[in-house]
């Protein structure tokens, strides 16, 4: 990609990193006075965060506050601001559970800075260990000091990403500029990166994000004959290029064509535990003459954040219509046996729906053996009254995709409600 211009005093690979965050302080008068007797106690506010990982330094937003007398954070990424609860601030020490994973952030504040980790669990057990520091009061994400005159890479861009494999996948970024301000998203036919949020400075694009869930960082350049080119970096060590070409009628391949039943199926059969351990059935009783949304997901998955609150909507809205919704969560071995995080994934978005431990990740096609293709999460298949399977949704578009995202909704809801008109023939 060439050599990236440096400025700050964190790197990314050749580059410099900074910060854009809003200014929150929720102090009262005695915890200013605490404050002030005590230099080494960590301030409320902004922080610059940064995470290092093996595509160097990514930076996102944090930001520490009191809410009801209870320490809270926010993890902010554009215009997305994700606030935990569970959060710990004792004299020097921060602990701060992420909001609906098992991911968690401890620190110690040290050298007028938080210095620690970042552990990320991964799917199958896997937990990764990574550097976090954050700096008080650094209102900035990638550069201290914005480019005046950046190059414009707001749009719709049409790319292919290129794995170390060799294998390739098409994409659309959709992004957003405010002067040197970028933010938006990359969608897949998969699903989507969320928000995703940094800068231009020059002919070069930095973004990054991190949720307390999915950490991703992106770095790409301009060229003269208009192809944006560039690297993508996950915190688990994940590498792919990508390059392409603004394209405002960019598409991606229809997710409801995706995946598929096998020839010879229109049924989806399977028995799966609940969180009480008791065997539920599909079709049973309960589901006869019913609209049902059966959708694959797991607690750990990003755009299956995304979709819960959907699918609760949709759910509250037609079940007095006969629409029900079965969810069959894939989760690693340790959760399966105690699913702390699933559990708290429930309680979060209020489902009310029916849900099950269907296997580990790794095991989806054995335990929904019927469909072909079946490599999404979330993945929604959606059967008639007559019992049938009449659709397939592979992947939910999170709000970042705009309106990718509410064609996503509009799609399955059209679909839900005309099947809710037909009579069951079966």
């Amino acid at each position: 990609m060439g050599d990236f211009e440096r400025s700050g005093a964190f790197c990314i690979g050749p580059a410099k990193t900074g910060l854009f965050v809003s200014l929150l302080f929720g102090l009262g008068a005695l915890l200013a006075c605490s404050r002030a007797t005590d230099p080494a106690a960590p301030p409320l506010g902004s922080y610059r965060g940064v995470l290092s990982i093996a595509g160097g330094d990514l930076p996102f937003g944090l930001e520490l506050a009191r809410e009801d007398g209870a320490a809270v954070a926010y993890l902010i990424n554009g215009p997305e601001r994700v606030r935990a609860t569970k959060v710990q601030l004792d004299g020097t020490r921060l602990s701060i559970r992420m909001p609906g994973y098992q991911n968690r952030l401890e620190a110690e504040f040290k050298d007028a800075r938080f210095e620690g980790t970042v552990q990320l669990l991964r799917p199958r057990g896997v937990i990764k260990s990574v550097r976090f520091v954050g700096m008080p009061g650094q209102a900035w994400r990638f550069f201290p000091k914005p480019d005046l005159a950046p190059a414009d890479f707001s749009g719709r861009w049409a790319l292919t990403f290129r794995g170390d494999d060799g294998s390739e996948r098409a994409a659309i970024a959709e992004l957003q500029q405010r002067d040197h301000e970028v933010w938006g998203t990359v969608l897949r036919a998969s699903g989507d990166d969320r928000y995703i949020a940094g800068e231009a400075r020059g002919d070069t694009l930095f973004l990054s994000r991190f949720d307390g869930g999915s950490a991703y960082l992106y770095l790409g350049r301009l060229a003269a004959d208009g192809v944006l080119a560039g690297d993508f970096h996950g915190a688990s060590g994940a590498h792919e290029t990508w390059s392409g070409r603004r394209d405002p009628d960019a598409k991606l391949e229809d997710p409801a064509r995706l995946t598929q039943l096998k020839p010879g199926f229109d049924q989806l059969e399977f028995t799966f535990p609940d969180l009480d351990g008791y065997l539920r059935k599909f079709p049973d009783a309960r589901h006869a003459g019913k609209v049902v949304l059966i959708t694959i997901g797991g607690s750990w998955c990003p755009n299956c954040h995304d979709e819960a609150p959907f699918l609760g909507e949709l759910h509250r809205k037609y079940k007095a219509q006969g629409l029900e919704i079965v969810l069959l969560s894939f989760e690693e071995a340790a959760q399966l046996q105690k699913p702390t995080r699933l559990r708290a994934f429930i309680k979060r978005y209020g489902i009310e729906y029916t849900v099950l431990l269907a296997g580990e990740p790794g095991q989806l096609n054995e335990k929904v053996p019927q469909a072909e293709n079946l490599n999404a999460f979330p993945t929604t298949f959606v059967v008639g009254r007559d019992g049938r399977v009449r659709g397939v949704h592979a992947g939910f578009a999170s709000p970042a995709a705009g309106a990718f995202h509410a064609q996503t909704k509009k799609e399955i809801s059209d679909e839900v409600e005309m099947l809710l008109t037909e009579r069951g023939t079966k």
